[in-house]
């Protein structure tokens, strides 16, 4: 297209954006005149700002334009191309289709970018688009649409992405400011993606969103790293250092949409990873505020705003710590901003944790402290808690590993070495080792050594500390004698961060053999090296997907379960990779998250999976025991799982162990044999809160009301925000007709937890009225949220929607529910009997027929 040809375009297609969309049909008729080609050339263009090409943008508007073909190639017919059943288009423009597609190798939906060659300018050109598209395919991160392959079809060129379903930020967004429990997880999410993009040599450099989709579980998915920016241009250098070379846009050239872009590239410079911090800082602004920080009556004048001024302050911003964040990534002088975007994700991951510990001091939403805490167990026995340890001669405790610059993005290091030392340690008769559950008591609260091995009657202490820095891990460990605090072995060990695994297993071997001179016999050394990957990468993903699991949200579960499946497809034979993701789907499912149906066959596969490689993996048979359980309703079969799980090397010693079989056993009727398990879990880990409050539970269910409260009051004398132990105490109160106590007990609970939601009905509940009004108040809360969430899309579990109705005493429709919750066979239907939420339905003989139909005695 000519120069002048082109001036006018931009002009006349510019001027349009100004203009509402219902006028710019009008607009472009008077602009254009008699010139139809012009009409239609600019309308092309508009086209790209159309909802239906949002779900796979365009970066970089203005060039890619300029290679626009004048006659746009046609759609493609249902059909097949290169391996691909093409299926429906998703959106149109004129550069090319997208297509929702089939792949036929896979048997997975994905969405396919089609090209025609006359939108490129020639092969170098192909090449370098299928480079790039190479490139964006290898960061693999949970919050980057994944590109699953490229390649070239007779005239077409092709992408083949991750089928993303949800709606963009943008439409999230509608002139709202966002709550911080809703902005902080996407923030987060958001900053993650660019982190490890950038990590990659990898800059957006149109960063929007109208870039960002929303899932319908609240999972961040960015469009578009790297794919489509103009054919030919070289990697920016990222900011990390990395031997990337740099190059520069074309003097000039504007990058990127109005009102996301950084001063520079406002000035044609080129863009890097502080361009794209600059354009988060916009978003976040956005979402922090509900208006556009640099918005203007024109294009021309938002971008001399972006250049030399600053955006209007937010009143009342909240979390006030945000304000430096915005701060830093708006700052006109990319030298301003931060010098690694990880610095940017590691600040807003702890102001989220800041945040989530003020308004859920606990930890624990109300929801699972007082019914989903145990059924996530019983349906998907936590393995990632779950950490063996063997009878021996002497005591060690490894406490969690310092995170020394309190980098968030080594946590899961720290975590996962100390978890790594106590299972391979723990294979050994000859030693014991506390579990995890025991020693994660003292993560992060600055205990000395000795007294935290006194208190856990350890006879020798692990500490250790992790830094990382430019792509390495500097590891120190230490064994030290709790009697005399004597050093017995310690450690440094500076290592490219892709040696975590071998320096995990170095620890391990030196503690034993340094250490505490323990002579193996030749079982026992093979057990103590024995691993589980030989794949760094694999383990490494392994560690990730544990650490993210311990959020104990439903992101948190997505986000491992990505990490997991890349796990097993780089190691197939990583035997506790399968277990933990089978486990993600048990949690997301007991939870509400996901439907039995699409959970189930995943258990089962990758339990399967697990015992194939590893018969007799005892974390591979509680998951056993707990699908029989909570899916299949197999009650003997579960107990043999269960016992062999016991008998395996370690499992009888692990405290979560038998919490999971207790709650079974409560489950049928059994809450005698129940408490004794739990009393014993208690034993091993006597400091958790969690064992106590368990005993205490099933106190409660056997009727020694009085024993229950003493163990809820020493929580409570403990620590004053556990809000579970207030919950607790309430249900004790209740059943001993002391309902003034008992609200006054759940009045407390709210406190701790930062929820003020309920302060109206407090304020005029007496006596068993109040405590049923609030009772009725908390089951409308669940089930607005429940409706809400399948408003937008998302899977809401039939079974907690009944629940609810029963607490409302909504019989008819707690009753067609539980009819709905029994027909996809809902794992928390084992729990009918001894959940209290069913008392307004007990009697009724549908509800009768209900718990007949599971089975339960």
């Amino acid at each position: 297209m000519p120069t002048d040809r082109w001036r006018e375009v931009e002009r006349i297609y510019h001027a349009a954006l100004e203009r509402d969309p219902d006028r710019r049909a009008a607009f472009l008729r008077e602009a254009c005149g008699d010139d139809e080609a012009l009409r239609l050339e600019v309308q092309s263009l508009l086209e790209f700002d159309e909802p239906a090409v949002r779900f796979l943008e365009r970066p970089a508007l203005e060039q890619a334009a300029r290679g626009l073909a004048e006659e746009p190639a046609p759609h493609l017919a249902p059909g097949r191309i290169a391996g691909y059943e093409i299926l429906s288009l998703v959106g149109a423009g004129g550069m090319g289709e997208v297509y929702r597609a089939r792949d036929l190798r896979l048997g997975r939906e994905v969405a396919l970018k089609v090209l025609a060659r006359a939108a490129a300018g020639g092969p170098a050109d192909l090449r370098r688009f299928e480079d790039e598209a190479r490139l964006a395919s290898g960061l693999n991160h949970p919050n980057i649409v994944t590109i699953y392959g490229v390649g070239e079809a007779g005239e077409l060129a092709y992408i083949a992405m991750e089928l993303v379903r949800g709606r963009t930020l943008r439409e999230s967004l509608t002139g709202r400011a966002l709550p911080a429990s809703e902005l902080l997880p996407l923030s987060v999410q958001l900053a993650d993606a660019l982190a490890a993009a950038h990590a990659s040599g990898i800059v957006h450099r149109d960063l929007k969103p109208e870039n960002v989709m929303v899932t319908p579980e609240g999972r961040v998915k960015v469009l578009d790293f790297g794919i489509a920016r103009r054919f030919g241009e070289a990697d920016p250098r990222p900011a990390t250092g990395a031997d990337v070379p740099a190059t520069q846009t074309a003097v000039g050239t504007i990058l990127g949409t109005v009102g996301y872009m950084s001063p520079e590239q406002a000035a044609g410079e080129a863009a890097r990873h502080t361009s794209d911090q600059f354009a988060f800082g916009i978003i976040l602004y956005e979402m922090l505020s509900g208006r556009r920080a640099f918005e203007r009556e024109t294009k021309a004048m938002t971008l001399d705003a972006i250049v030399h001024e600053e955006p209007e302050p937010i009143e009342g911003l909240r979390p006030e710590a945000l304000r430096n964040v915005l701060a830093r990534c708006l700052a006109k002088d990319p030298a301003d901003r931060y010098l690694d975007t990880g610095d940017l994700a590691s600040e807003l991951h702890r102001i989220r944790g800041q945040w989530e510990r003020a308004a859920n001091p606990a930890g624990l939403t109300r929801r699972r402290a007082i019914w989903l805490a145990g059924a996530a167990a019983a349906v998907g026995v936590a393995y990632w808690r779950l950490w063996p340890r063997d009878r021996g001669i002497r005591s060690l405790a490894v406490l969690p590993f310092v995170n020394a610059l309190k980098d968030e993005s080594v946590e899961y290091v720290c975590d996962g070495i100390a978890w790594s030392v106590i299972r391979g340690i723990s294979r050994l008769p000859s030693l014991s080792v506390k579990p995890r559950s025991a020693v994660s008591n003292f993560k992060g609260k600055g205990v000395d050594p000795r007294e935290a091995g006194r208190k856990l009657a350890a006879d020798a202490v692990v500490t250790g500390t992790v830094t990382r820095h430019s792509g390495r891990l500097r590891v120190t460990a230490e064994l030290m004698e709790v009697a005399n605090g004597a050093r017995l072995w310690s450690q440094t060990y500076d290592r490219a961060a892709s040696d975590l695994l071998s320096v995990q297993e170095e620890i391990a071997r030196a503690i034993v053999d340094k250490g505490i001179r323990l002579r193996l016999s030749a079982d026992e050394r093979r057990q103590l090296v024995r691993s589980p990957t030989r794949d760094p990468a694999a383990f490494e993903l392994y560690l990730r997907a544990i650490h993210a699991i311990e959020d104990e949200t439903e992101l948190g579960y997505l986000g491992a379960r990505d990490f997991l499946q890349q796990a097993v497809a780089r190691d197939q034979s990583f035997a506790l990779a399968y277990v933990a993701l089978a486990t993600t789907h048990s949690l997301l499912a007991g939870e509400g998250f996901e439907s039995p149906a699409e959970a189930l066959p995943e258990i089962t596969r990758n339990v399967r999976r697990a015992l194939d490689f590893d018969p007799d993996l005892p974390d591979a048979h509680s998951e056993a025991a707990a699908v029989l359980f909570g899916y299949q309703w197999d009650w003997a079969g579960s107990e043999k799982e269960w016992d062999r799980a016991m008998q395996s090397r370690g499992g009888g010693f692990v405290p979560d162990f038998l919490a999971g079989h207790a709650l079974c056993l409560w489950a049928l009727g059994r809450a005698d044999e129940a408490l004794a398990l739990s009393r014993k879990a208690r034993e091993l880990d006597p400091l958790s809160p969690f064992f106590i409050l368990k005993e205490a539970g099933y106190l409660l269910q056997t009727g020694q009301l009085e024993e229950a409260a003493g163990l809820y009051e020493k929580v409570i004398g403990a620590d004053r925000n556990d809000s579970r132990a207030y919950f607790g105490l309430a249900e004790v109160r209740r059943a001993q007709g002391r309902f003034d106590e008992a609200i006054e007990a759940q009045r407390r609970g709210y406190r701790a937890e930062g929820d003020d939601s309920l302060a109206k009905v407090f304020a005029t509940a007496r006596g068993i009225e109040g405590y049923q009004a609030i009772e009725k108040a908390e089951a409308k809360e669940q089930l607005d949220a429940l409706q809400n969430r399948r408003a937008r899309g998302a899977y809401a579990s039939p079974l907690e929607i009944a629940r609810a109705y029963a607490r409302l005493r909504d019989k008819k429709r707690a009753l067609d529910s539980l009819d709905a919750a029994l027909a996809e066979r809902s794992p928390g239907l084992v729990f009918l009997k001894v959940d209290r939420s069913w008392d307004s339905v007990r009697d009724d003989p549908r509800f009768l027929a209900a718990v007949r139909r599971v089975g339960l005695p």
